[in-house]
């Protein structure tokens, strides 16, 4: 590279962490008035009176390995076919980039193996580089101030160069770093240089279950600080929650070029969001006798505000306010203005509970990674809040910046709309998990990565933890990095997995974690744990219920457990949604690619593939339960005559809800009106039915909770939440009760075929990848059983007894009896039932089941009973599997909509079945790897089950519990097929 570079290579050596990089502090820009500073907004970057955007196409060129850089890379003019043009923020492995050699470097997904050989800090031959360029203008304005440059984020490391002279090196892809450019700038044009290694003796601790991307991926600016001015704003809001109370403790920093000599003030100020102070301004001097032994603590100004009462920040109330710090030269006069949001909460640990303003809450909470299908890695405002926003309006409260911090602006986003965050230290060594930890060579990385981290974002009040990390062991490298937070920000828990991981749950790790975060434990174990007396911290899971595909099994069973077991208060979802990356696929067709479809060897294929939402934020069918789970109310039977409400919330009562109630009989509406109840937070009632209870069979009433009026996050009317109880069981049907078959459909034409396989979902086994489970020792066994046995390829009638009775009946309907007899050796079948396929053209369906959305057996809690109507449902998962069912169905309609033609299904033995309805047979899905792989057929192709295996979450946890495991024996069942007249 350039000659101050020469024969040193710091991306090789983890101790180098950063050369000439300035000390991380809360991010805050310079504004000329307090009325300026009142109308910035935070979530604009750069957008402060001397700061300057540099997003934008930069010129770029790509070498297969950084000592190939040459200095005229980043001196000569950027011309050539060598050179093109690259988005910033942006990832060149998104953007056609090719080395000298014409090869081109592409996303790369492993999980827990690194994507080159080891061991650390080993690099491979073959480490992508990119030369970033671009033209600096400064302004004559800015003369004589300081030129700061900011790289909001660089995957892997950094080295910057401003008119070829070498300006500064960083690390730490996923924090900013910035850099004093000013004896390297002149006035007007200037040429920009940064130089970007795609893979560093820092990748071995950045190695976090994601995409390997590479480049700037988040903003970049340039900015001119004055001479003398603030340097750094923190700002501690506490709260008293006996007396309402609120403290502030502001520390302003001066610094600068120029020192603040005798008689620089801040005047610091707290007031509402409209302009009004809560208390008189404090002005404090700015010290300045720096060479007092002892007594010198730096140019700072420390104010403490008392305010009598505040309104409190929380998830649920997210009040916030605004700081104002004025700095003043010694004649008074306003230097610049500097203002930061702040929330006035408090965070306890007592009683095993972990309590915000002297309540304990709920952790309703997710896993979230930055995403874009198009950009990588390189999310904007809008991509950020669009995950918050839908992740409130499915009742989520909660995000784990999995696996490392995210860009600031999601947490003012999480501050202003209510959400708790658990902020996690970009350390990973998932591959070398033991060994590193106790590393020296990377301990100063392990410390400043979370220093830096706490530095930046300590003044959010969303932030409740800090995490240490993820999968990285646990040794002394955590405890430099645990006593180093505990003594900068004391008002905050510690959070780390791997320490109860590595050293037990009760009495483990205690230096590094405050509670006890454990990935995917069994419900058996965190009940084992809160019945445990010893255990006196309180269990959060950091991950669980896997979201693989087809996923979620058993979410309502862990909170059933969560609610009902002192010491357990939630945990957060693996994840929030897959990581597809758009592109043209192996098999010619665009789509979101997995790992391997990019060409690559190393990988783990679709297990990036594990979210909630889809890569584009659709939310797949689970979402629906997850809502449900997560509900803020609940309504429960008490007895036979009444309902108990409960209030989930911890600091609002139910004001701002508005409550419905509907009976229905066998399906069907029979009353309807509205609810009107008061419960405070964390309290229940109890009140009588609102009407009076039918003496039918199949009797439930549904309760409603919407938003009454607009928030920040959804609109007035927007459902909240919802609870249906049972007051009188269903009973079977007769064929008596049924209605005459008057249709034109020859359902005596209808063979149904024993059906005992289901198209496997990830959690019964990877099908594209039965190699991970036996290195990683992860993933569900019932797919190699079943492949094992042979029942993925030959006859069902071969492994099972299966008798079936045909009948005509009265009414012109065919009745269809069945017995299935399951051998013992075959315990975990997929499914028993039937199969059936409808002609062309039918293509919606009408049922009395659990819906609207798909449902299983072990997923179908927040799935109310009710006739629903809907088109025939797509394929939603990136790899094709098992999808669609609708459990606890007593009758199903298959409507050809152009002509109104129906077939009816009506459920005789036992009370209910469950019934799917789809374009795509079992044996393509299973054949499918991706789902652009997939032909719908113009057929309906329906399935009859009296059993269907549970989901669970075996791809990355337990397994479905016992109950939701199809028996052995004999599974009777019998239903009528009719043909009915168009409506």
């Amino acid at each position: 590279m350039s000659s101050e570079m020469e024969g040193f290579s710091p991306w090789g050596d983890p101790g180098v962490t950063s050369i000439s990089r300035l000390a991380m502090v809360p991010p805050t820009a310079a504004f000329r008035t307090v009325d300026e500073a009142r109308s910035s907004d935070p979530l604009v970057t750069a957008g402060g009176s001397w700061q300057t955007s540099l997003n934008g196409r930069w010129d770029f060129r790509l070498f297969d390995r950084p000592d190939k850089v040459d200095a005229s890379a980043v001196t000569g003019a950027p011309d050539g076919t060598a050179w093109t043009r690259v988005a910033v923020p942006g990832n060149w492995t998104l953007q056609d980039a090719v080395d000298q050699y014409g090869q081109a470097d592409l996303p790369q997904y492993t999980n827990v193996q690194m994507p080159f050989d080891g061991p650390p800090p080993r690099l491979p031959d073959r480490n992508p580089t990119g030369v970033y360029r671009r033209a600096l203008n400064v302004p004559k304005k800015w003369s004589g101030r300081q030129i700061v440059l900011h790289i909001g984020g660089a995957e892997s490391v950094h080295t910057v160069y401003v008119n070829g002279r070498f300006a500064g090196y960083g690390t730490d892809s996923r924090l900013a770093s910035e850099y004093d450019i000013t004896d390297a700038v002149t006035t007007g044009r200037n040429d920009l240089a940064i130089v970007v290694c795609r893979f560093s003796a820092h990748s071995y601790i950045e190695d976090q279950d994601q995409w390997w991307m590479a480049g700037l991926h988040r903003d970049v600016w340039v900015e001119a600080r004055a001479e003398t001015g603030i340097t750094a704003l923190t700002c501690d809001a506490g709260y008293n929650h006996i007396s309402g109370a609120g403290r502030l403790e502001v520390t302003t920093t001066v610094g600068g070029s120029v020192p603040p000599t005798e008689g620089w003030t801040v005047r610091t100020t707290i007031e509402d969001l409209d302009g009004t102070a809560l208390v008189e301004p404090h002005t404090g001097e700015v010290p300045q006798q720096f060479a007092r032994p002892y007594r010198f603590t730096g140019h700072t100004v420390r104010a403490t505000i008392d305010i009598s009462r505040v309104d409190a920040w929380s998830a649920e109330a997210p009040n916030r306010y605004r700081v104002l710090a004025e700095l003043l030269d010694p004649d008074g006069d306003p230097g610049e203005v500097h203002t930061q949001l702040v929330g006035f909460r408090s965070i306890e640990i007592r009683d095993r509970q972990f309590t915000v303003n002297g309540r304990p809450i709920w952790f309703f909470g997710v896993n979230r990674h930055d995403h874009h299908p198009q950009r990588g890695k390189a999310v904007t405002v809008d991509d950020m809040r669009d995950d918050l926003l839908a992740m409130r309006r499915h009742n989520i409260n909660a995000v784990r910046t999995a696996h490392y911090p995210n860009d600031p602006r999601l947490l003012a986003i999480a501050d202003e709309i209510g959400m708790y965050v658990v902020d996690e230290a970009n350390v990973e060594s998932h591959a070398y998990n033991t060994s590193l930890c106790h590393d020296d060579r990377y301990r100063s990385a392990w410390v400043e990565r979370a220093a830096r981290m706490v530095n930046r974002d300590r003044n959010h009040p969303s932030i409740v933890m800090w995490s240490l990390g993820n999968e990285s062991g646990h040794g002394d490298n955590h405890a430099a990095a645990a006593g180093w937070i505990c003594a900068a920000d004391p008002s905050r828990p510690l959070h780390y997995e791997g320490a109860v991981f590595h050293d037990g749950w009760v009495d483990g790790g205690r230096g590094s974690t405050d509670v006890v975060c454990p990935m995917y434990p069994t419900i058996e174990e965190i009940v084992e744990y809160g019945r445990n007396p010893k255990g006196d911290r309180p269990l959060i899971m950091c991950e669980y219920s896997h979201a693989m595909g087809n996923s979620n099994g058993s979410l309502a069973d862990y909170w059933d457990a969560i609610t009902s077991t002192p010491g357990l208060q939630g945990g957060f979802i693996w994840e929030w949604k897959d990581h597809g990356l758009t592109t043209r696929l192996p098999n010619g067709r665009r789509g979101f690619a997995y790992g391997g479809q990019f060409g690559e060897t190393i990988h783990d294929g679709n297990f990036v593939a594990d979210g909630l939402m889809s890569a584009d934020l659709v939310p797949h069918p689970a979402m629906t339960e997850v809502q449900w789970v997560y509900r803020p109310v609940t309504v429960e039977l008490a007895g036979r005559s009444k309902l108990t409400i409960t209030n989930r919330r911890s600091h609002i009562d139910l004001a701002d809800l508005e409550a419905t109630w509907q009976l229905t009989v066998a399906g069907e509406v029979a009353m309807e009106g509205e609810l009107d109840v008061e419960v405070g937070p964390l309290e229940s009632v109890t009140v009588p039915l609102p009407c009076p209870l039918p003496a039918e069979p199949d009797v439930h009433l549904a309760v409603r909770w919407h938003q009454r009026s607009d928030m920040a996050w959804a609109s007035a009317g927007h459902l909240v939440g919802w609870d249906q109880v049972q007051l009188r069981a269903p009973k079977r049907r007769t064929l008596d009760s049924l209605a005459r078959s008057t249709g034109a459909f020859d359902v005596g034409s209808i063979e149904p075929a024993l059906s005992i396989f289901r198209a496997p979902t990830d959690n019964d086994g990877y099908k594209l990848m039965p190699g991970l489970a036996e290195r990683h020792g992860i993933g569900g066994t019932a797919l190699r059983h079943w492949q094992s046995m042979g029942i993925d390829r030959d006859s069902a009638e071969e492994f099972v007894e299966h008798t079936h009775r045909r009948d005509v009946d009265d009414g012109g309907g065919v009745v269809h009896r069945h017995t299935v007899v399951v051998p013992d050796d075959l315990s975990d079948l997929g499914r028993v039932g039937t199969t059936f396929e409808l002609p062309a053209g039918f293509d919606r369906v009408r049922w009395f089941g659990r819906g609207p959305g798909e449902n299983y057996p072990d997923r179908n809690r927040g799935s109310m009973l009710g006739v629903w109507e809907s088109a025939i449902d797509s394929q939603p998962y990136l790899v094709p599997q098992e999808f669609g069912l609708r459990t606890d169905c007593r009758w199903f309609e298959f409507i050809r909509s152009s002509t109104g033609e129906t077939v009816r299904l009506d459920v005789l033995v036992p009370t209910s079945l469950h019934v799917s309805a789809t374009h795509h047979r079992d044996e393509d899905l299973y054949a499918a790897a991706h789902e652009t792989d997939l032909t719908a057929s113009r057929r309906l192709i329906v399935h009859v089950d009296v059993a269907h295996r549970g989901l669970g979450t075996a791809s990355c946890g337990p397994d479905v519990l016992d109950r939701d495991e199809i028996p052995t024996g004999a599974h009777t069942f019998a239903y009528r097929l009719a043909g009915v007249e168009p409506t």
